[in-house]
């Protein structure tokens, strides 16, 4: 029997794609792909589309964020334009969808009040993914992707809701 698939998004220029099984096993994860346009950074929808049409997708779950205070307004269109890519791919290829808020994806998993380095080491623990996890600095130390490693635990909270 084939296991069935689902896709974690964390949405926007530094996020991130994750692609499990219900198993909870690793398939593939990717920081979101972004692509220049007159100076500034899009995501880009044709490698995105590119990428998630070769697997059948049988649920994704993409975070549903709002406005922080602080933000700017140009910031803030950016990131909705990348929500929308996101949403308008999944809908191109057919895939259900559910928009899940951070309080819920993290609550559900007892991972509210941790830094994005220990839900980076966590979501390493669970899936052993590499991607995590940047080049050493000078110093030795690893930068943190967390547009994976929220991607993944985004993509683990979501197989609660195959049927």
């Amino acid at each position: 029997m084939t296991k069935r698939i689902v896709v974690g998004i964390d949405p926007g220029q530094t996020g991130g794609i994750a692609i499990i099984n219900e198993s909870f096993e690793l398939i593939d994860c990717f920081v979101m792909p972004i692509l220049k346009v007159d100076g500034k950074s899009k995501v880009d929808a044709g490698v995105l589309y590119n990428k998630l049409s070769g697997y059948y997708i049988d649920l994704a779950i993409l975070e549903k964020v709002g406005a922080r205070p602080g933000q700017g307004v140009v910031s803030m269109f950016s990131f909705g334009e990348s929500y929308g890519c996101a949403r308008a791919v999944l809908e191109c290829l057919g895939v259900p969808c559910r928009l899940e808020r951070p309080q819920a994806w993290r609550g559900g998993q007892s991972l509210t009040g941790l830094s994005k380095e220990q839900i980076a080491e966590v979501a390493h623990n669970v899936f052993g993914a590499t991607q995590i996890y940047g080049r050493k600095n000078k110093y030795g130390n690893r930068s943190v992707r967390d547009g994976i490693s929220d991607a993944l635990m985004i993509a683990k909270y979501g197989v609660r809701f195959l049927d």
